[in-house]
């Protein structure tokens, strides 16, 4: 089932030695004001074998909720469109609480969180890199667990009793100081973290130029069915690319020296039409589904290629990001369209199974007529019935639009 509107909010960055949170983005399931652009839908959903699902979500007197269905097991998550800057300082509140009885075998548990991270969600572990904090119920306890993975693998820990069941109100606060990274998670308003993490910046060395993702997950293991529920999510702190159509008008631009304010976002976010194109192969050998439109953009000095694509099977949009000189992928995104969006591209959405000649071979003809031009975009049109690329080149003269018969 689909969620309304889930929350989100983004900003600051380090004063001194204290953070500051100047933006805010706030979800409370109660007022009917979630947004579903905002978050994709399931990102998986296992099943039993009568092909039914085995773990889902849905929605709950305004609340999200994941829960496995009559105890058949399962994992499932919810994950956000928007990215938060994790080189700096962030606060993310929400309340939380896992329901179920208590297991009757060691192998039976449930866990319920909240991932952030970097990379392909798995909603039963959370991001091959990044941070889970879970509560768990087994046989013999119910814990609060925060952990750091690093290519699948936990590195680091810290980890609580929780003896009474019943919705906590949690709060991590995400700390970026002198280059240090760390996490404390505050529960119920007492300002005395029950749970912290440091170090974190030596654990996600590489990932600067990404945006941590947050997803919302539950998984039972043993056939043990459990509920989870999640409301009232705030969220304060940076948002990773004030440009991006994910910030819906939040953005951050405070003259600080934020990750996302490092790149050339005013000067040339074109590429080579060798190196656009070939970003573009490794995106669609990626995801495999037909492209609506993409671009080259700057993200915190990094060349990218961006891809809109349509899965029409699901009924969703899907963003794939790749670097454009090595074509690794970073960020993978779906989400059911609102009106809006499917207003913009019903147009191409209706042409897009007339394409014959690829994305690739349009941009490779414009430049028959524009040599020595860079590449900055190219989307489907419909045309008279007809699908038709628009490539957009950036020439020493200046931008040049060409317009190619793609079927």
């Amino acid at each position: 089932m689909r969620l309304d509107r889930t929350l989100l909010c983004v900003v600051c960055a380090v004063v001194s030695v204290n953070p500051c949170y100047a933006e805010r983005r706030h979800d409370d399931g109660n007022d009917s004001t979630r947004d579903d652009s905002l978050w994709s839908e399931t990102e998986s959903r296992d099943s039993s074998r009568s092909g039914k699902s085995k773990c889902g979500i849905s929605q709950s007197n305004g609340k999200i909720r994941i829960d496995s269905k009559k105890g058949k097991g399962g994992s499932a998550a919810y994950q956000s469109k928007w990215k938060m800057d994790w080189t700096d300082s962030f606060v993310m509140e929400f309340e939380h609480e896992l329901k179920s009885g208590r297991p009757s075998k060691t192998s039976q548990s449930a866990t319920s969180g909240i991932a952030l991270g970097f990379g392909l969600l798995n909603p039963a572990t959370g991001y091959p890199d990044g941070v889970n904090l879970v509560v768990t119920r087994t046989k013999n306890a119910r814990t609060l667990t925060a952990s750091v993975r690093v290519d699948e693998a936990v590195v680091d820990f810290a980890t609580a009793n929780l003896a009474a069941s019943g919705a906590r109100d949690f709060k991590l606060v995400w700390t970026s100081v002198g280059g240090a990274v760390s996490l404390d998670v505050q529960l119920n308003g007492n300002p005395t973290p029950v749970l912290s993490l440091t170090g974190l910046e030596t654990h996600f060395d590489g990932h600067e130029t990404e945006g941590m993702l947050v997803s919302l997950f539950g998984t039972s293991a043993g056939n043990f069915k459990f509920e989870s529920s999640f409301d009232d999510v705030f969220v304060s702190g940076d948002d990773y690319d004030d440009d991006d159509a994910d910030d819906s008008g939040f953005d951050d631009d405070d003259g600080a020296d934020d990750a996302d304010e490092d790149g050339d976002r005013d000067g040339d976010d074109s590429a080579g039409a060798a190196t656009f194109n070939s970003a573009l192969d490794d995106i669609i050998a990626y995801s495999n589904l037909p492209l609506l439109e993409a671009e080259s953009d700057v993200e915190s000095g990094i060349l990218v290629v961006k891809a809109l694509q349509w899965n029409a099977p699901a009924d969703k949009l899907v963003e794939v990001v790749a670097k454009a000189t090595s074509g690794d992928i970073v960020r993978f995104v779906s989400w059911t369209p609102n009106a809006s969006e499917r207003n913009k591209y019903e147009d191409s959405i209706s042409v897009i199974n007339w394409v014959v000649l690829s994305a690739q071979d349009a941009v490779s003809q414009a430049l028959v007529s524009n040599p020595g031009a860079t590449v900055h975009a190219i989307e489907l049109e419909e045309g008279s019935g007809a699908p038709q690329w628009q490539v957009e080149l950036a020439t020493a003269s200046g931008e040049v639009e060409v317009r190619i018969w793609a079927d």
